[in-house]
Order: C-alpha cells, then sequence, then structure tokens
C-alpha cells in the first residue's frame, strides 16, 4: 500500500469559521497561484455571464475579464483567487448569468461606501469591472505598503469591535479584510465562498485512506465510499495510486455506499445471476447462458437483492452476446484501437489509454470491417484519478468527470500526496480531445514546517517542435536561460505595450510601417522561425510535393533533443507531408530530411537560405542550420518581418502554414504506426472568440530564445490586416498570453 511522504510537513487546520482568522498572508499574496488559462477555466467552470465577457481594463483596453483578473494579480502582487472570491461576494458575478450594469460597475464593491449614493460624483472614478478589479488588487497592496503609516489600517495583534463583537485578527491579511469590509457576516461569506471553492478537494477517482487505519476508500461523487475487502479494490484499481491523508480530511466527506464484491464477477441472487462491471450489473438471461461462457460455478457469489440495489441494471447477456465485458481492436486500415461493447465502438487515441482504462482486456487485430455493425460512439477518456501529462506540455493534470484538471504547482501536487512515479503520459492529439476543467487546488490554511522539508521534481523536457538543450539541473527555470536586452538599451517604437517580452513589433501589413515596436533591432534567436525560409527554398527550388523520402538515421537525424518526429528508419513519406510536419508541427527531422535531398544538398541549401536573405537586404540575418535549432541561427524583428511577408506570400508556403490541422499516413510503413496527425503550434488558432483572425503564423523556441511567435492577423471589423512578430517570451507554460494581449491591444490602437 502507497504511503505519502509529504503531509508529515504539513499541518492542516479544521474547516470551521474563525472571524480572527480569515486567510493567511502568505496565500493572500500568492500571485502565481492561477495563470491566465486557470483563471478562464475557473469562469468557464462557473458559468456565469463574465466568463465571455469583454470590458475595459484600468488603462482603457478591451481585455477578457479574466485577463483583467491575471493582470492586476500580476501588477500587485495579490492572489487571483482572492479576486475571484471578491466578485462573488460583492455582487455574484462569478456565477451570475444576466448581471446588471450596476453589479458590473460596482464589481468589488471598492469605492461603493456606506452612505454614500452610487450616483454620487465623488466615486463615479471607481466605476466599471476593470477598475474595480484592479482597484481590489491595489488596495490590498497598499495595505501592506502602508500598514505601518496609516493608523487606520488594521492590523494584526490588535483588538476591534466587529459588529459588536470583539474580532482580534491574527495576521494582517485577516485585519485588512476587515478594514477593507468592517462587517462581521460579509467577511464570513468571504470565508465560505473560500473554503468552497479552494479548500483541498481530493478529485473524483481518488482512492484515500489514513496511515495506520487499514480502510481504503474511493472517492465518488464528493462522497467516500469504502472498500470492504482487498479483493474488491485491486479488481477495480492499482493500489499504488492510494493516497495517505489526515483523518480530518477523510472527515470532511460524507460516508457512501460500501464497495464489497469483486469487479467482473458473477453473483446470484433471487435465481437470477448478474455480471458487474465497476457500478453495473448486467442479468445472464438464463442459467444457460452462464454454463454456455464458460464461468465455473464455484467462482458464483450469493448476495442479496440488498448487495445490489446501489448497481445499475444494464442490457442482458444473451445467448448470442460476445464479450459481454466489451474488447479492444487495433484497426490495421488507420492503426487505431478501438473499444466495441453492445452495439458502439469507441476510438481510443492513445495505447496508454486502453491500458490504463481496460487492463484485462487485450488489444485484437482487426479491420474496418469489423466496426461495419457498430454505431460510432464517443472517444474514450483517461477515467477520474488519474494523474497525467501530455507530451509537449509540462503541465500536469488530473482526470475528473470527462475533464482535465490542471494542478497549478509542484506544492499542489506534492500537498495533495501524489507520485511523480504514478504520472502517465498521452500524446498530444489524445490531450487535446479531453476538455479543461477547473483548476485544483489545496487547502488555503496550510502552514509548511520548515524543518523537515523534502523536494520531489521532475524533469519535464519541453518537446515543442524546437527545444534546446535540456537544462543542467531542475533549479534552472527557462526564463533564467532566455537572453534579454538589457534594460538600458531597450528601444520603444510608437506607442508601448506593458509586457516582459523583450522583442515586439506590430506592422500594417501593406504598407509594412511599423505601428508600434520594442527592440525591433536586436539581433535573437530565430529558432523555429527558421522554418518558413527553409520551406521558402524549397518551393523556390521545385520542390515535388508528391514525391517521397526515404528516412536515414545517419543522415537525417537531428540531435536528441531536437528530435521529436516519430518515424523509423527506412520509412517513406510523401514531400508535401513532411511540409506539414514542418510548418504546422514545427517538427527538426523533416528540415533535414527535405533539405538534403534538395538538389544541392542540405550544406549548399544552408548557404542558399542566406544568399537569399543578403539579397532581400538583410544584414543582420544568419542561418546555421535548416530547422532552427542552434542558437547562432539569428535574425531581428524587423528584419524577420520582411521574410515573414514574402515567404508566405508564396501561395504554397501558405497552404500549408495556415492549416489548423493535418494527418497522412507513411507511404511506406516499418514499425506498423503509419498515421501521424498533429495540430498548429500556435495555441491561438483554437480560439474562437478573438477580435481578429490568424492567417498565418509560425512558432519558434528555444531555451535562450524564449518563445518567438510570427502571426499575420485580420481585424474582423474591418479586415484591415497586420503583421506581430514576438520574440523573447519568457513565459514558456503560458505562451500565448503576452501576444494574445498584444494582438487585441493592435486591434484597439490602430
Amino acid at each position: 500500500m502507497a504511503t505519502l511522504l509529504f503531509f508529515p510537513q504539513y499541518i492542516l487546520a479544521e474547516s470551521k469559521f474563525d472571524p480572527n482568522y480569515l486567510i493567511s498572508d502568505s496565500e493572500i499574496q500568492n500571485w502565481q497561484s492561477m495563470n491566465r488559462s486557470d483563471i478562464q477555466a475557473f469562469l468557464e467552470e462557473k458559468n456565469g455571464a463574465i466568463q465571455s465577457l469583454r470590458a475595459m481594463d484600468v488603462n482603457q483596453t478591451t481585455r477578457k475579464i479574466s485577463d483583467i483578473i491575471y493582470q492586476a494579480s500580476k501588477e500587485y502582487k495579490i492572489n487571483p483567487k482572492y479576486l475571484l472570491v471578491k466578485l462573488q461576494k460583492e455582487q455574484s458575478l462569478i456565477t451570475e448569468k444576466n448581471p446588471t450594469q450596476k453589479q458590473l460597475d460596482w464589481a468589488t464593491g471598492y469605492g461603493a461606501s456606506d452612505g454614500i449614493p452610487l450616483d454620487d460624483p465623488s466615486i463615479a472614478k471607481h466605476k466599471g469591472i476593470g477598475i474595480q478589479i484592479d482597484s481590489a488588487a491595489g488596495i490590498i497592496r497598499w495595505y501592506y505598503e502602508h500598514v505601518g503609516t496609516e493608523p487606520w489600517i488594521k492590523t494584526a495583534g490588535k483588538t476591534y469591535n466587529i459588529d459588536d463583537k470583539e474580532i482580534s485578527p491574527s495576521n494582517n491579511a485577516t485585519a485588512f479584510l476587515y478594514t477593507y469590509t468592517p462587517h462581521l457576516h460579509g467577511n464570513k461569506n468571504f470565508w465560505n465562498l473560500w473554503q468552497t471553492w479552494f479548500e483541498q478537494v481530493y478529485p473524483d477517482g481518488s482512492l484515500v485512506h489514513v496511515n495506520g487505519e487499514p480502510t481504503v476508500y474511493l472517492i465518488q461523487d464528493g462522497k467516500k465510499r469504502p472498500f470492504t475487502s482487498m479483493t474488491a479494490l485491486v479488481t477495480r484499481y492499482d493500489p499504488k495510486l492510494i493516497l495517505t491523508i489526515p483523518k480530518s480530511e477523510l472527515s470532511r466527506y460524507e460516508d457512501s455506499t460500501k464497495i464489497s464484491l469483486p469487479n467482473y464477477s458473477i453473483v446470484k441472487t433471487d435465481e437470477k445471476y448478474y455480471l458487474l462491471d465497476f457500478d453495473t450489473a448486467r442479468p445472464f438471461i438464463s442459467y444457460e447462458v452462464v454454463q454456455k461462457m464458460g464461468y465455473n460455478p464455484d467462482e458464483i457469489i450469493d448476495i442479496t437483492s440488498e448487495d445490489l440495489k446501489n448497481y445499475t441494471i444494464k442490457n442482458p447477456i444473451e445467448i448470442n452476446t460476445t464479450n459481454p465485458l466489451g474488447k479492444l481492436v487495433r484497426v490495421k486500415e488507420n492503426n487505431t484501437i478501438y473499444y466495441l461493447n453492445e452495439n458502439e465502438y469507441r476510438p481510443i487515441y492513445d495505447d496508454i489509454i486502453a491500458k490504463i482504462n481496460y487492463p484485462n482486456l487485450k488489444i485484437e487485430k482487426g479491420n474496418s470491417k469489423d466496426l461495419q455493425s457498430y454505431e460510432s460512439g464517443p472517444t474514450v477518456l483517461l477515467k477520474d484519478g488519474t494523474v497525467f501529462g501530455v507530451e509537449g506540455n509540462s503541465k500536469i493534470f488530473v482526470m475528473e468527470k470527462g475533464k482535465k484538471r490542471h494542478i497549478a504547482s509542484e506544492d499542489i501536487f506534492n500537498g495533495l500526496g501524489f507520485d511523480w512515479k504514478n504520472i502517465i503520459w498521452i500524446n498530444q492529439f489524445s490531450g487535446t480531445t479531453i476538455e479543461i476543467g477547473e483548476p485544483i487546488y489545496l487547502r488555503a490554511k496550510i502552514e509548511i514546517n520548515q524543518n523537515n522539508t523534502s523536494t520531489t521534481t521532475i524533469n519535464n523536457s519541453i518537446v515543442t517542435g524546437s527545444s534546446s538543450t535540456p537544462k543542467a539541473d531542475n533549479s534552472t527555470s527557462i526564463s533564467d536561460l532566455m537572453v534579454r536586452t538589457p534594460k538600458d538599451q531597450t528601444e520603444i517604437i510608437g506607442k508601448e505595450f506593458d509586457t516582459d517580452v523583450d522583442t515586439y513589433l506590430i506592422a500594417d501589413y501593406d504598407t509594412e510601417e511599423i505601428l508600434a515596436g520594442k527592440n525591433v533591432n536586436t539581433i535573437r534567436s530565430t529558432a523555429s522561425l527558421a522554418k518558413v525560409m527553409t520551406a521558402y527554398m524549397l518551393i523556390k527550388e521545385g520542390i515535388n510535393e508528391n514525391s517521397s523520402v526515404i528516412y536515414s538515421v545517419e543522415k537525417h537525424k537531428t540531435p536528441p533533443e531536437f528530435h521529436k518526429y516519430r518515424i523509423a528508419e527506412g520509412e517513406k513519406v510523401l514531400k508535401k507531408d513532411l511540409l506539414d510536419a514542418l510548418l504546422v508541427s514545427s517538427l527538426n527531422t523533416p528540415a533535414r530530411m527535405l533539405a538534403e535531398t534538395s538538389k544541392f544538398g542540405e550544406e549548399k541549401f544552408i548557404a542558399g537560405m542566406n544568399k537569399q536573405a543578403i539579397e532581400w537586404g538583410l544584414t543582420k540575418t544568419n542561418f546555421i542550420d535548416s530547422y532552427g535549432g542552434s542558437v547562432y541561427n539569428e535574425t531581428t524583428a524587423l528584419e524577420y518581418l520582411t521574410i515573414f511577408k514574402k515567404t508566405t506570400s508564396n501561395s504554397t508556403v501558405r497552404s500549408h502554414i495556415e492549416k489548423k490541422y493535418y494527418a497522412y499516413d507513411e507511404i511506406l510503413d516499418k514499425d506498423k504506426m503509419p498515421s501521424h496527425f498533429d495540430y498548429h503550434t500556435n495555441e491561438l488558432l483554437k480560439e474562437t472568440d478573438l477580435p481578429f483572425g490568424i492567417i498565418a503564423s509560425k512558432t519558434g523556441f528555444i531555451y535562450e530564445a524564449g518563445d518567438n511567435l510570427a502571426m499575420i492577423v485580420e481585424r474582423k471589423t474591418d479586415q484591415k490586416r497586420f503583421v506581430i512578430i514576438t520574440m523573447g517570451n519568457p513565459d514558456h507554460d503560458n505562451k500565448s498570453d503576452e501576444p494574445r494581449a498584444l494582438a487585441i491591444w493592435a486591434m484597439n490602437q490602430f
């Protein structure tokens, strides 16, 4: 049985309202508890109107509410969870589906003091949800900065009369909440919301037990179901997934029905026989069917009707029923696994999902004809409680009710007692089919015992199309390795956009006028932005897209940290499909496969790329390889404007780079995995509510470069086009956030 090594470090408090302690100082200032996408996922989960609302922020820029919350949290170093609770506590805006203008104008109650009419001109400057969110975060930071100089700010250790009750805040965070809202009822509402939303909650599918006690429980529908035998447990779950939790945590869950019977067992009650399949029971039409299927009479379990009452009765098993538990078939035409059960087939896009969900079923060989008598069903996803990552992404998720819930930090992962060894990794395609759910949080009131700490880390390599050399150790971040322009050398053109991105450029597509920019003449590593020049030169040379290339490890393989293309020695792929892999997936090995088979060989091909740059008048651009792996592939944002516009003006380049998705099969398959499919590496292409359309785009990343992105966008209101380039984005985990914000800003400014 697994033992949790982390909880001895934590002291967890009972969930009982203490008016002297509402929230810790560290928690209210934990501004990194949620990223921008976490905030948006939370809003969508609560399903209020503001999930899709755009409003003016404090700088009069129109943004999503999640973006406004994120920016305010980042600016003032205040927890975004605090702002979410504040919006609900004051105006119910997180869940309100039809908010009034008054609710939006006074979203966090800032400036709306008791006794002052809301239409009073003296407080009009505080109106507006963007200003309200900014002010709610800003005032808490102001309290921290002025607590020793302003005597009216309530402080820890002093006693105050709040609604005729003596309150002695045990920390400044609690004191500041009473300063902001000097009422007991309002602050209890704050505490209740925080407890409800951000308490430590184990997701459905979790196996938990208390150290020293024998009973293991399944968390299901927010309740705990005890296993009465180890057989009942191991026939359903892997015991290594059991989490050890404090008894106080277990007591928070309401008791639910026991799990007593082994899974997949045959049971008998009232002369009827059933096959148990997790929480369902399928009746056999007769005992003769039980015999025909070869079940051993000695293994049949006698039960009472009471034992069966918590099972859902499903379709009966008849004499002609085959594979009552379903079966797994790998179809040779597309190498995809399907789960066949009843009259339905359901695709499984990763072998590990089949193994996790159906450990007792072997994968059989089949073909498309095997599916003809079945109806198409939904994709098989991971089962509840599975902790997983998606290849090419450093985020860790836990599965619950068909959605992936982001585990936002290592502290949360360790605090919940998950084991790094139990993370399973699924491919990118499978990961994108899973809907995003609300992030998972650790209980708010946790104190870490600094005298007894142990850190468990995991070295996730960033498997993008062009990852650089691995980090030397886990203490070094991507942001630390990225090359930056010194502040005293930073140059701004036009209006300034506030961002940590090192370089940006916004240009009019038709005239190439630079409308705004930062460090546009600074030389930076191209990373995979180089690939558009590779594609352009291949097409200029006259590539035959319907010809093929045979993969050779000796000739084509990039260094291990760059070789992410799934291909075996001797496999044959069409050049048009390699161009998709190059420009859409941003894979590196296809660049070498194409360049090596060019007319003059790879070395002269790269020389041709540099010659073309010179012919275009680009004096600060240099190419070392065909895929952007070397840090010495260099350009500036200003020169890349020329490269990107000229290369994407080629209709063939455009036809590949504009794709959101592609799929193809190898011409010659050697490893029985011929099918390839992927989405574009620009995650903004998945968003449907942007005020612009993306005509063409290319991403790039190596550690020294940071994240790069070049886009041609078209404003939806008037079809005006812009080129937007960002280089040196240090926030790899949220690489779309700043380019999105910059592009939206551009739509409003120019």
